[in-house]
């Protein structure tokens, strides 16, 4: 690889980089417009609870999940950055506190895992086109993260 080409190459990475620290700063500020922009549109994400496809779902979920949290925050390292042209990968690690005051048993949960993600630049903007989540354990109280059960509908 010539000098130019390893330039490129820690450009892409560099950018890789800061796209996945945005999208998670993003989350925990609420910022869903950013958010959105951290995918493609047809991105998908699979996560412990099941399959989400387009970013439209990705970021519906993400906001009915931490929007109703007192806060959170989203801890990112270990990037292990592969570039290949316009296309790359990323694994990295997460730790994710969440904080609900008043709820009965604990007001923090801790997860931590793996995040692997697929990422495809366009032009001179990369966005993530597929997230795996991995959970490697948790800590504190899981009714923190826990969605109302909307009521029944009367018959």
């Amino acid at each position: 690889m010539n000098e130019l080409d390893e330039l490129r190459d820690l450009r892409a990475r560099a950018d890789v980089h800061d796209l996945l620290v945005r999208l998670a700063q993003a989350q925990d500020t609420h910022d869903w417009e950013t958010l959105t922009d951290c995918f493609a549109a047809d991105a998908t994400y699979d996560h412990p609870g099941g399959r989400l496809e387009g970013a439209a779902a990705i970021v519906e979920r993400s906001s009915a999940a931490l929007g109703r949290l007192d806060g959170s925050q989203h801890l990112v390292g270990s990037f292990l950055i592969d570039v290949d042209g316009d296309d790359a990968t990323c694994t990295s690690y997460f730790q994710a506190q969440h904080v609900k005051r008043g709820t009965p048993g604990g007001d923090l949960l801790i997860i931590a895992g793996t995040y692997r993600d697929r990422l495809r630049r366009t032009g001179s903007r990369w966005q993530v086109v597929h997230r795996t989540q991995e959970y490697s354990w948790r800590d504190g109280n899981a009714e923190v993260t826990k969605r109302p059960t909307p009521p029944e509908s009367p018959s």
